[in-house]
């Protein structure tokens, strides 16, 4: 806005603003359908899709939060063309989920890493590792719970209610796979 760009040089962020946009509104959707997506009765829009771009994707919902944190993003994709059948935009959410949680959590100038692999029995392995505040033992498996935030946290969550990992396991598994939290505790 500052810049007052051409017509030309803009495009490029109208097409930006445009699927932020999109994705907002899906996003808006879906917690005024929580209670459908955390009973698993919500339909998919399948699509055979490249993962990387998905996380890309998620990587530019993210981005500003990031930013904000002086975050450093490594993203370690060595088969980017990953094919999975999906739903682009719920994939997307379940990633940007992920990464603006790590974001939130880590302390400012941390590092936040994606790791896009094959795995054993030719699933898609997607991990998010960041340096952020940890994890207790005891609530590992409760932050995929509804409305469940860590003790201590509430500055972090930044105003979030708690429902993001509830709809990224819920979206996870309804695409047929799993999602789970490893934390060495808190400080790790």
């Amino acid at each position: 806005k500052r810049k007052a760009p051409t017509p030309e040089a803009a495009l490029p962020y109208y097409e930006l603003m445009g699927r932020q946009v999109e994705h907002m509104v899906r996003l808006v959707n879906d917690l005024m359908e929580v209670s459908r997506i955390t009973r698993g009765k919500i339909e998919l829009q399948l699509a055979e899709l490249t993962l990387a771009q998905v996380i890309r994707d998620a990587v530019e919902l993210s981005r500003p939060l990031m930013e904000a944190r002086k975050h450093t993003l490594a993203l370690n994709m060595p088969d980017a063309s990953l094919a999975v059948e999906g739903d682009s935009v719920r994939l997307t959410q379940v990633f940007a989920n992920l990464l603006n949680n790590a974001a939130k959590y880590t302390p400012e100038g941390g590092t936040v890493e994606v790791f896009l692999e094959q795995g054993d029995h030719g699933d898609a392995v997607v991990r998010v590792k960041d340096s952020g505040t940890g994890i207790p033992a005891a609530m590992l498996d409760a932050i995929f719970d509804m409305f469940v935030q860590v003790s201590g946290t509430a500055r972090a969550a930044q105003g979030g209610l708690g429902i993001g990992l509830t709809l990224v396991k819920s979206l996870v598994e309804l695409h047929g796979g799993s999602v789970d939290a490893r934390s060495a505790g808190i400080g790790h």
